[in-house]
């Protein structure tokens, strides 16, 4: 079952060139991907903009007071912000591993699309990923990333991502480069995942953490996909 989902949620990619963070307003990324039907679907990555919003006045005294904005703009131009949930992970999860955001995100689905050594992994649990994710994100969740916890779910992410054992020993010789996000800075699961992979010795190389995550990512207006 595992495997299957793994097999429907990656992403076929067809990429339009984006030099910088301006073109996300414009063109954007286009992106094809197939859903949990097997149809094939199609998205375009970019800040996504209610017209309604873009003439809105947002004032110091809203942001820092709390009130994130006044009573006269439209809901659907509102955002809030979580609290009181997670715990906040420092910048860099690990000396040697670079830590993301989202422009090297885009950057890293950009190159996946001729590369099928790169992966971007959403994290989170299966009900949070099929709520809405990052076009060009597969999941696996972060318990399956534990080889004492999740012996036989482990074995299914070691072959996603290209490590095999000789031997008793991993071996990473075509181990592929990840980028691993959850819900935000104050998300441990995607730390976890990480954490996980290097106790096995995976190459730090190869490893790149979003700490933003979906979070950060919906609070930019980037687009999002339901698989």
């Amino acid at each position: 079952m595992f495997k299957k989902l793994l097999k429907l949620s990656i992403v076929f990619l067809v990429v339009i060139s984006v030099s910088n963070a301006q073109d996300l307003k414009n063109k954007g990324i286009s992106i094809t991907y197939l859903d949990f039907n097997e149809d094939k679907k199609q998205t375009v990555i970019k800040r996504v903009h209610n017209d309604e919003c873009l003439n809105v006045k947002v004032s110091p005294n809203n942001i820092w007071s709390g009130n994130y904005a006044s009573k006269n703009i439209p809901s659907k131009c509102k955002k809030t912000f979580a609290t009181t949930i997670g715990k906040l992970s420092p910048i860099k999860i690990d000396k040697d591993i670079e830590t993301y955001g989202e422009l090297e995100v885009i950057e890293f689905i950009k190159k996946a699309q001729n590369d099928e050594n790169m992966i971007l992994i959403d994290a989170r649990m299966l009900d949070w990923y099929l709520l809405s994710t990052i076009p060009g994100a597969i999941n696996i969740p972060f318990k399956h990333f534990n080889s004492k916890k999740s012996p036989d779910e482990f074995e299914d992410v070691l072959d996603v991502i290209g490590v095999s054992m000789e031997n008793g020993k991993y071996n990473f010789e075509n181990a592929k480069t990840l980028t691993l996000f959850c819900n935000g800075a104050w998300c441990l699961q995607s730390p976890a995942a990480i954490k996980n992979l290097i106790k096995i010795g995976y190459p730090k190389e190869k490893l790149f953490w979003y700490r933003g995550g979906m979070y950060n990512w919906t609070l930019a207006g980037l687009t999002t996909i339901t698989p």
